[in-house]
């Protein structure tokens, strides 16, 4: 018997309440764009705000040892042999990491170097520095933490004979609050939030087949009665585990979808036959086919369910991080639907109370550069522990040069972490210092791997969906 012969049933999508946080959200829009101001204010900035939260942190650690150790206020100060700890932004000496002076100064000369996956060299030094000055940090400790420019932390030990701060402990700045979470057992049905990274249209992976039954999915028609002959016959090699009512009933628990970055890439310019266009995306690369079928995409998608798109580096939007929103003018399809959001990256919302921070990716994408480990869900959970969201800003991840704010700061512990483009999924619920629960998930992209994350907005768990139709167009 056909599935349309079937009786017919009538499900209504959930729905959830949303809040976009507010003054959270509103550090990452840039209302002026003036870059007027020396980066340096941003690190000042950023000491100012997080040296009270580190220092009370150190004082917790540290303050009931039985030889009480002292604060040093400046790097500078700090006297040979005496146990004290000091308080500073961390620099890393790296004679690997890109420097943008040296770059243009060689484009003129000679073929820049091609972009490196990881900055470590055996040779590099740490620092801590402060307004005094810099002081560089030694000991076996340090070969087991991880250090990061742009991180404000604290480091107890002693200065050694060669004017070197020998390091035996670290600690960073005490988290921020969570809002309260329930997370108790309950008979009511569960409410998901997909998200969704690295769609990819017009790259090399892109497979147009699979983005359309991920719409359906994401709309409910993969399960509709009216839908699944056609399904079914027009790809046979498909494998459903479920029932089309089954499959059009969860679906309906879903309340939100979050894509976070690199829905759109544009092919490389190459300039000549040695060299390649770096830093970030290229509006002379701008390609209007694939701007149309994403904006066909999310047109199908807002007809059912709320959604949110963030930029990444390669979307047509700024480079520099806090990336602006996608200009909705080159959705117009998908604006015309009240439930179509373009937003920031970072972004900051609340679902059904749930608090939800995510980036596009290049936050991590830097901070890899930096550590020998390939590990990047321990990355995006340090960032946890920094309770800073992109600490490597503006040394080599480009940021706007604010003065009197560090929108990167976290000045809340979300309930959802995400980092959208990674090399492979993985999620963890990680337990903070006070019992804050941050479930972390790390998104690949789409394009290239089929997979989802469905994050349970009741209990914080996540899974992963995959879609693959077995073709690669």
């Amino acid at each position: 018997m056909s599935i349309m012969e079937t009786e017919s049933a009538s499900i209504e999508r959930r729905k959830a309440a949303f809040d976009n946080l507010g003054s959270l959200q509103r550090n990452f829009l840039v209302d002026s764009r003036e870059y007027k101001l020396q980066y340096a204010h941003l690190y000042f900035t950023r000491l100012v705000l997080m040296r009270p939260k580190v220092l009370k942190q150190a004082k917790l650690k540290w303050g009931s040892l039985d030889s009480t150790p002292k604060h040093v206020e400046k790097v500078l100060d700090v006297q040979p042999g005496e146990i004290s700890y000091l308080i500073g932004t961390v620099y890393m000496d790296m004679k690997l990491k890109p420097n943008i002076l040296n770059d243009i100064t060689k484009d003129h000369w000679i073929t820049a170097q091609p972009d490196r996956p990881k900055y470590t060299d055996d040779d590099d030094s740490v620092y801590l520095e402060d307004e005094s000055g810099r002081v560089k940090l030694t000991g076996a400790k340090i070969t087991s933490v991880i250090f990061v420019t742009g991180v404000v932390m604290g480091v107890l030990g002693s200065e050694d004979i060669n004017g070197d701060f020998k390091v035996v402990d670290v600690c960073y700045a005490v988290q921020p609050p969570q809002q309260p979470l329930s997370l108790m057992e309950t008979d009511e049905a569960d409410k998901y939030v997909a998200l969704i990274s690295g769609l990819r249209i017009g790259g090399d992976s892109f497979k147009p087949l699979e983005m359309d039954l991920l719409a359906e999915y994401l709309t409910g028609e993969i399960g509709g009665l009216e839908r699944c002959d056609y399904v079914y016959n027009l790809h046979p090699e498909l494998i459903f585990s479920s029932t089309p009512l089954q499959e059009q009933a969860e679906g309906a628990n879903l309340v939100r979808v979050i894509i976070a970055g690199n829905s759109i890439v544009t092919p490389e310019i190459v300039e000549d036959d040695t060299k390649t266009k770096k830093y970030g995306y290229d509006r002379s690369t701008f390609v209007a086919e694939s701007t149309a079928i994403l904006d066909r995409f999310l047109q199908d998608v807002c007809s059912s369910v709320h959604v949110d798109i963030m930029p990444g580096d390669r979307d047509p939007s700024s480079i520099s991080m806090p990336q602006q929103p996608i200009h909705p003018a080159l959705l117009q399809s998908a604006r015309e639907y009240s439930t179509f959001q373009s937003v920031t990256n970072p972004y900051w919302s609340s679902v059904d109370n749930v608090t939800m921070l995510g980036t596009s990716g290049q936050t991590i994408d830097d901070i890899y550069k930096y550590i020998k480990s390939e590990d990047r869900l321990e990355m995006a959970k340090k960032t946890l522990s920094w309770g800073h969201v992109a600490p490597t800003t503006p040394d080599t991840l480009w940021c706007y040069p604010f003065g009197d704010k560090d929108p990167f700061i976290m000045e809340q512990v979300p309930h959802v972490y995400f980092v959208g483009n990674q090399d492979k999924f993985a999620t963890e619920l990680v337990i903070g210092m006070e019992g804050q629960r941050t479930r972390v998930v790390m998104l690949p992209p789409f394009a290239s791997t089929g997979t989802i994350a469905m994050v349970n907005l009741r209990t914080l768990e996540c899974r992963s969906v995959s879609f693959s139709t077995g073709s690669k167009k």
